[in-house]
This record gives C-alpha cells, structure tokens and sequence, in this order.
C-alpha cells in the first residue's frame, strides 16, 4: 500500500511540476475525448432520431412486408392481413398506418422540399404523442393536417393556421406535434387517411413516386394485444400462420432491427466509428509525446532511482499511473464540453444528441486506453537506461 501511495505522489509530481506541459497535457486529452463524444454522439444521435417515431407508436407488435427489410423501404401490405390478424386470440386491436414522401412547399419562399407523411384513421389511437391525441378530432377535416414544430427552418413557419402547400394541394395546419428530423427527412407532418388518399391518390409520392390510390396498401401494421398475452408465442403463431407476403415483430424487436440496419448496413456506424478510432489516434499520439518528452526530460532522477535498486517495472508503473490520472483530468473537461456541444446541437438540427450512459461509459474507457496504450509505448525508453552509462556520458 505504502509502495503504492509511492507510486502516486511520483507520478502527480512528473505530471504537475511543468505548469505548462500540465496544461498542454490537460487540454490535448480533453479535445480528444471531445472529438470522441462527437462521433458517439452524432452516430447514436442518428440512430435514436431513426426509431423514435416507432417508439412513439401505440403497437405492441408491428406487422411488415417482408421485403420491407427498413421503415423507409416503400413495400406495403395488403390491409386484409390486419384484419386476418385480429383474429388471433390475444390480439386487442390493429391499425394501419401509412407512410410516404411529400412535397411541401411554403406559399412565402415556394420552395419545394421533400417532407415524410404519416396518416392514419383519426377513431385509432396510433400516436402515444399527446399533442396529436388531442388534435384527432380535427384531422377530419378535409385538406388539413399536423406539423412537426422540430421541422427543420427550411421549411418556413410551420404552425397553427398556416395554409401552405403539400404535393401541389393546398391545406391548413390546424396543429403541431415534435418528433424531430433524421436521417431520412428533415420534416414531418401527420394527416387522416382520408386527407392522405385525397392527395396522393392522383399524384406520385414517395421515393420511387408511386400513386397511392387505395388505403388497402398499409405500409405499417400496428397491433396491440390484449393484458397477460404472451407476446413471443402470438408472435411465432402469426408468422406461422399467416400469408408468407408479411413478416410480425415484437416492438422492441422491430427497433433493433432498424438499428442493426443503420448501424451496419449503411454509412452511419462506418463513418462515426471511423470518426472515433481518430480522435482515438490522435489523441494517443498527443499523450505519447508528452510522456515521452517527459521521461527524457527527467532522464537523470529517473535513472537515480534505478541506480538505487527501483526495477524497471516500478519506474513503468510511475509512467503508467501517470496517464491513468491524466486520463482523468483530462476527461472531466472534454466530457463538460460535450455537454454543451450536444445541446446546442441538438437545438440547430433537431437531432436527439443525449448523453447517455453508454456514450460515457465507452468514451471514458476510451480515454482511459488512450492514455495507457501511449504510456506503454513511451515507457519502453526505460527499458535499457543504464546509469552508468546516463552519468558516464554527463562527465
């Protein structure tokens, strides 16, 4: 314990006695771990932002295409399954939800950017977004609909009683909603199905422009079950049973599935893991000289202290204590930082840039790593000092 306490005191003195290197030390770790946050942050911001509107669904369970391998994949379903469905012991209700791409285009700038649509009967709760409950009674009016008030600016005003336009039909805002942009789309608005098959069922939308003419193509299936249902064995006995043409999933399971598709299957984990492995880089080759410069620096105390019996392996345990601490010091600063960032960007982009446990606990670990890997590097100086040969070449 004493040899320990040893250790510490040594290692704090090599880190605090240069004020100057001290602080290059201090603030190099923290922009690392700043750089490292980013990226985490960014990629799981992107990944939540994906699955949130899922997330805000009233289904227990959701029902699929099977070639609809996303949620943005445009392969619907025909309706008659939610109703084939419904007849499974367990099964409480089911919903149909239907999903596609607008033009909006505001009458002040009429720009004309693409915008995602939901719509759904308004007698279903579909929505576990209170805002959109309260407005259901509304949403039958003709030509008129919900818009997300964390739409991106570019969008223009979007509010209670603005008249713009959605695929070259005129219609009204007679309410808003916040769910936020993603990787997908930057807006999003929430309509009946009646309203959605009076617009689109003339005029092409989506990503490979199809005519919806009919509210028989259901894009999302949402069932709910009834207390007590045994949610793995109504799952197997539905996709038993059923047509092959659809695929059933548990909600949760649904949500791994779009992240496991964004985070491996496109460019999102690749480059914000890429992103990581940088500042990962970086930052170990900033911590490595400073460490390195150090021990030459003190050269002389480090070989007095071999020359008076101390091993090689309790001089590398100074080095290796010694950027555990500056790990520390160093994450402190760079983890406030991120705090901020992540605010203000998510008040800019509308992304759900959280800090999470994970993205803390990863990114520590990190940093941690980091600064170990480069002490492990630096230290091999020590390896083959020989005093006699240091005090040799000094006289």
């Amino acid at each position: 314990m004493q040899l320990l306490i040893l250790i510490l005191l040594v290692a704090w003195q090599n880190i605090y006695h240069n004020k100057k290197r001290f602080l290059a030390a201090f603030l190099a770790i923290a922009f690392a771990v700043s750089f490292m946050f980013l990226q985490q942050g960014f990629q799981e911001g992107l990944l939540n932002s994906n699955i949130k509107f899922i997330q805000k669904l009233n289904a227990d369970l959701i029902m699929v295409n099977r070639s609809r391998y996303a949620s943005y994949i445009e392969q619907s379903f025909q309706k008659i399954r939610l109703y084939q469905a419904k007849g499974f012991q367990g099964v409480e209700a089911t919903y149909p939800l239907y999903i596609t791409m607008g033009i909006w285009k505001n009458l002040k700038d009429t720009k004309e950017r693409s915008i995602r649509v939901f719509a759904f009967n308004p007698a279903d709760v579909v929505f576990l977004i209170p805002d959109v409950q309260n407005s259901v009674d509304n949403l039958h009016l003709p030509n008129t609909l919900l818009a997300d008030k964390k739409s991106f600016k570019v969008y223009g005003y979007m509010d209670k009683g603005v008249i713009a336009e959605l695929s070259n039909r005129q219609i009204q805002i007679i309410g808003t909603f916040e769910l936020g942009a993603d990787y997908v789309t930057e807006g999003n608005l929430i309509m009946s199905d009646q309203n959605f098959l009076r617009i689109f069922a003339e005029r092409p939308s989506g990503f490979s422009a199809k005519i919806r003419s009919s509210l028989d193509k259901v894009d999302l299936g949402l069932i709910k079950l009834k207390y007590g249902t045994n949610i793995n064995s109504l799952v197997k006995s539905l996709n038993k049973s059923l047509p092959q043409d659809i695929k059933v999933f548990d909600k949760q399971d649904f949500i791994q599935r779009e992240l496991k598709h964004w985070n491996q299957t496109t460019s999102v984990g690749f480059v914000f893991g890429l992103g990581k492995i940088i500042g990962f880089i970086v930052g170990m080759i900033i911590v490595y000289n400073i460490i390195y410069t150090d021990i030459n620096n003190n050269l002389p105390q480090y070989a007095t202290l071999k020359a008076m019996g101390y091993s090689t392996l309790y001089l590398q345990n100074i080095i290796f204590i010694e950027s555990i601490v500056m790990s520390f010091l160093g994450f402190v600063p760079g983890f406030s930082l991120s705090v901020l960032i992540y605010k203000l960007i998510a008040n800019v982009t509308g992304l759900l840039m959280q800090m999470s446990l994970n993205a803390i606990l990863s990114v520590l670990l990190l940093t941690i790593c980091m600064c170990i890997l480069a002490s492990l590097i630096a230290s091999r100086r020590l390896h083959n000092l020989d005093p006699a040969e240091l005090y040799g070449q000094k006289f």
